[in-house]
């Protein structure tokens, strides 16, 4: 479902990403950890082309994003095809980004709108199955200021979903929550996994990443160090910087 290859990107004179090969099947749930400013923000920004990498490509679902094929040859699309592409993806901040002036349901039906073309009584259903979906049917109507840090992630979950992407990517989802709102989001991310929804999820909730991850990427200075299923890294790292990190964050 994810490919990336070769993918290296710098922010002035600092190289961030070294060249980060990436593979995630469909249906697999990838959690991605390693110390801060180790490039894994910037890996899923790029993913999804928030961020345009210097170098390599990432292709979802056989879409090489930004590119399409034409006369044999791989060309640079433009704005409204780019936009097009990146629907397949959605991602969640750690900051959520909801639209303050909009309400809920004016949050979650903008895209599916504006991108997809629905219909507004489509994109009012989909709307309302999401916040469903999410425990939050009763605040269509709400503003997001109203609203506790844990519903507004689990609002901004539900917009990226009323887009159908193919794959999500949570960019460190917990990490702005207090502890006691960070399960609600948790056990939301949970049922998308068990439901075989394809993400990558950079975070720093290691009891989850156990639990429901089928692999870790532990990532360092900008490259990924090892890949493994979450019994093998938890119980016997393959790099000392595996087992350094671990003794730091368990």
């Amino acid at each position: 479902m994810v490919s990336a290859r070769g993918l290296v990107k710098s922010f002035g004179g600092h190289r961030v990403l070294h060249g980060v090969d990436l593979d995630v099947a469909p249906g697999e749930t990838v959690c991605v950890i390693g110390p801060s400013g180790s490039g894994k923000s910037t890996l899923l920004r790029c993913l999804n082309r928030l961020e345009t990498p210097d170098a390599g490509l990432c292709v979802i679902d056989g879409v090489p994003l930004g590119y399409a094929a034409r006369n044999g040859a791989l060309v640079e699309v433009g704005a409204a095809e780019l936009a097009a592409q990146r629907a397949a993806v959605g991602m969640v901040f750690q900051g959520f980004n909801l639209f303050a002036h909009m309400t809920v349901r004016q949050n979650l039906v903008e895209a599916p709108r504006s991108v997809l073309g629905l219909s507004r009584r489509e994109a009012d259903e989909r709307a309302g199955d999401l916040l469903a979906r999410v425990g939050l049917a009763d605040k269509m109507e709400a503003y997001p200021e109203t609203l506790s840090g844990g519903q507004q992630q689990r609002v901004a979950i539900a917009r990226a979903l009323a887009m159908r992407p193919k794959v999500m990517l949570f960019d460190e989802p917990t990490s702005a929550l207090d502890p006691e709102m960070v399960d609600e989001v948790l056990t939301v991310m949970r049922d998308l996994a068990a439901e075989g929804m394809t993400m990558i999820l950079v975070t720093h909730e290691m009891g989850f990443a156990r639990d429901v991850a089928d692999r870790i990427v532990l990532m360092d200075h900008g490259a990924v160090l090892e890949q493994s299923s979450p019994r093998q890294f938890f119980a016997r790292p393959a790099t000392q910087r595996g087992r350094t990190f671990l003794e730091k964050v368990l």
